[in-house]
């Protein structure tokens, strides 16, 4: 169970500079789109291959672009896990990663073909849900001074999970409806340890036939409360949450 939980979190998300450079050069798979106020964006599509496994996990986000003197662009990428930052300090939840996530921020130093610098921004905001969302929280960063660090900050995290509308798409607001944003948690892999570079995993998942958590320790598992699984310790990390729909419960 737990290999395959760790497993999940390789899918990478996010902007890349390519999304930009791609603005400029034009692409066979965009099309022209428009939202709300009539405002158009070029947009283009990058999907997985369906399978049972990606009807599970797999959702979508919305990357925008933005640029002076230029239509929006925008491009739906898949995503298995959200990557939530939380080194600020402001972070100290889940919430409050996820509106991180979707906060628009500059891009610095970007220049044209023609050696211009231009202003750039950007903004992702989730255009599907899927029906298990994989929240990863970014425990491990690297420092020009020490290395790759971990960060044994403590993040609470709900056992009721709702998606606000703010982290949605504006295209897709009005039509998720709240029981297709509202998980609830079942299950969670922690990291042992204060190095990056060591230390020891375990999980706890909610068993449906116990109705009840069940802590996972190599060999070892036990029963616990729910209070044992959201209380945290800087020795023992929530470092991947699993939640599921609730209308799909």
């Amino acid at each position: 169970v737990l290999s395959f939980f760790i497993y999940l979190f390789y899918t990478q998300t996010g902007v890349e500079e390519d999304d930009i450079d791609k603005e400029e050069d034009g692409s066979e798979d965009e099309w022209e789109q428009v939202g709300p106020r009539n405002k158009t964006s070029i947009t283009r599509q990058a999907d997985f291959v369906r399978t049972p496994i990606t009807n599970i996990f797999g959702g979508h986000i919305r990357s925008v672009v933005y640029q002076q003197n230029s239509k929006e662009s925008a491009t739906l990428q898949p995503f298995f896990t959200l990557q939530l930052d939380i080194q600020s300090e402001k972070i100290r939840t889940v919430q409050e990663a996820l509106e991180t996530l979707v906060a628009r921020e500059s891009v610095q130093g970007y220049t044209s073909k023609t050696k211009q610098e231009i202003e750039i921004s950007r903004r992702v905001t989730l255009e599907e849900l899927p029906p298990v969302l994989v929240l990863h929280l970014k425990r491990f960063v690297f420092e020009k001074t020490g290395g790759c660090q971990k960060l044994t900050k403590i993040i609470d995290y709900p056992v009721d999970l709702e998606i606000s509308k703010d982290l949605l798409s504006s295209g897709v607001r009005s039509k998720v409806l709240k029981g297709q944003r509202t998980y609830r948690l079942f299950a969670v892999v922690y990291h042992h340890g204060n190095s990056a570079t060591g230390g020891h995993y375990t999980t706890d998942v909610f068993h449906i036939g116990l109705n009840g958590w069940l802590r996972i320790d190599d060999q070892a598992v036990k029963v616990i409360s729910q209070y044992q699984v959201v209380k945290q310790t800087t020795e023992r990390t929530a470092y991947l949450l699993y939640y599921r729909r609730v209308d799909l419960l």
